[in-house]
């Protein structure tokens, strides 16, 4: 995809020694949450992040935003190192939505004082100013004016995840991270507000990093898709592309794990056997060797590396290593 770089990620990685007890200082492992991640998100674009529970997603999300220093690696904002200096300088460009609506909201505060949180942080602006600010916000994301003075407990889980969104955008950021956006909303309204981020894109040329662990809200919001297993990158292309030529094995399960509404078709779907190893003991070589049914001799000794096979397809699976890429 050709455009302006927004967030340039090179040889991200996340790790967490773990103790033996409570008291011990010493680590019995370490726990690579993410291990060596590098991407491209442009101006204006939804990259959209899928894997299972536990393969990094949120973490590696966390360490975008600034929550969460990085073991290895540097973030780029608008070509700019992000860093402790400047994460503060940069922080009114960055937002995030956060996947559990419960945890986010301060329980103490009203929405109207939620919502205005940022513009109290970062702006100047009087109490009849930031009301202004935040109403058509508010009504777009279906709240009246009288919602204004409910406090958190009064909202339904959907609703609450909309209070989020509205403090997200509340500033006008040119980033905003999407955790599980709709995974705590009504089926019946998810299509809305999925249709309501792409809105608010059109609006005002926003650029999203979508996460999710459901494929098929990932193809509908994206353009491009990265796919995350186990702390590292496997497939990374062009929306249409990924679905009508996919590479990694992964990828292949999780398309055809995407349910199909008619009973009267029939498909082959083959559900991923096994679960997800753990990020303190992974396999040897390949991190998906253990579920894959086309691993080679050459899966547990070697690690894939994300590369390019075809132009803007990126794939980490040793299928595509020389001749063995016509497989």
């Amino acid at each position: 995809m050709n455009g302006e770089a927004l967030i340039d990620v090179r040889g991200l990685k996340k790790h967490f020694a773990v103790n033996r007890g409570f008291l011990s200082h010493h680590a019995e492992g370490t726990v690579k949450a993410v291990d060596g991640v590098s991407f491209t998100i442009y101006r204006g674009e939804t990259l959209g992040l899928i894997g299972e529970s536990g393969c990094g997603k949120s973490t590696l999300s966390r360490m975008l935003i600034g929550l969460s220093e990085s073991t290895e690696g540097e973030i780029f904002f608008r070509g700019r190192k992000v860093d402790k200096r400047t994460i503060n300088e940069i922080r009114t460009s960055m937002q995030m939505v956060f996947q559990d609506p419960y945890s986010s909201l301060d329980p103490r505060m009203c929405m109207r004082r939620i919502v205005e949180e940022p513009l109290r942080i970062h702006t100047h602006l009087s109490r009849a100013e930031k009301l202004e600010r935040i109403l058509p916000l508010v009504k777009q994301l279906g709240f009246s004016e009288d919602d204004l003075k409910k406090y958190p407990h009064e909202f339904s889980g959907g609703q609450r995840q909309r209070i989020g969104i509205a403090r997200a955008f509340v500033l006008g950021p040119e980033f905003i991270i999407c955790d599980e956006p709709v995974s705590a909303l009504d089926v019946s309204i998810q299509a809305q507000i999925l249709n309501l981020f792409r809105e608010l894109q059109r609006e005002k040329g926003v650029t999203y990093l979508f996460i999710s662990h459901d494929m098929s809200v990932i193809k509908h919001v994206s353009d491009r898709i990265a796919v995350m297993y186990l702390g590292r990158i496997v497939e990374l292309a062009g929306k249409n592309e990924l679905f009508s030529d996919t590479l990694h094995p992964y990828t292949k399960a999780l398309i055809s794990s995407i349910p199909i509404p008619d009973p009267r078709i029939h498909t082959d779907m083959k559900p991923l056997e096994g679960e997800l190893p753990s990020p303190l003991n992974p396999p040897s070589g390949c991190p998906f060797r253990l579920r894959c049914g086309k691993a080679m001799d050459i899966c547990s000794s070697s690690v894939p590396q994300l590369r390019e096979i075809r132009k803007g397809h990126y794939a980490a699976c040793h299928l595509f290593d020389g001749d063995a890429g016509l497989c």
